[in-house]
């Protein structure tokens, strides 16, 4: 990723709000979505949650969990990203964040974005991830999302869904990819 790259990404999580106010019931959470760069350009993180959980098991996610007191979205989603997945992000590989989401599971999640070099490997918690994989940027950019509209405790979300390959990429985690693919759409792979 050229520094332009970096800097046009930059730009464009700056000023980055809210759709919608968050409902007071909700608990606030950070997500990471890690930009993974290496020999093959740039790649989207996921993991697919472990089976056993009781909240959303085996759905594709993006590293993430709720906040503890006194912490900032950005240490939340680099602390549960190292959690779970063994991911280090230093301070310097966080760009800015995504508009928060107000997810069904009645927490209020604030997409906090990335980029670092690919690691060698990841060291998933079995606790808690079943995998990790890497989508290239280049095939997510050529996916077109389908969208549904789900109802809850009074509430309408507009959910975003990525089919690749055997996965769907859907829910909380296929809108957050959607906004950055909206929000950054001259971004290379």
């Amino acid at each position: 990723m050229t520094p332009a790259e970096l800097d046009g990404l930059r730009g464009a999580l700056e000023g980055v709000r809210p759709d919608v106010p968050p409902p007071a019931d909700h608990r606030p959470a950070a997500i990471l979505v890690p930009l993974l760069w290496g020999d093959a350009g740039l790649e989207v993180g996921f993991i697919t949650r472990a089976k056993h959980l009781a909240s959303h098991p085996g759905q594709i996610a993006f590293p993430g969990g709720k906040l503890e007191a006194g912490e900032t979205p950005e240490r939340a989603a680099v602390r549960e990203a190292f959690e779970e997945i063994g991911l280090e992000v230093p301070g310097g590989a966080i760009l800015g964040r995504l508009a928060p989401r107000v997810s069904p599971a009645k927490y209020v999640a604030t997409p906090v974005v990335a980029a670092l070099p690919r690691p060698p490997r990841f060291a998933p918690d079995p606790g808690e991830v079943e995998e990790v994989f890497t989508v290239p940027l280049a095939e997510l950019r050529r996916t077109a999302p389908t969208f549904e509209e789900r109802h809850l405790d009074g509430r309408s979300y507009r959910l975003a869904r990525y089919a690749w390959r055997e996965r769907s990429i859907w829910g909380l985690t296929g809108t957050v990819l959607h906004d950055l693919l909206d929000r950054w759409p001259e971004g290379r792979a």
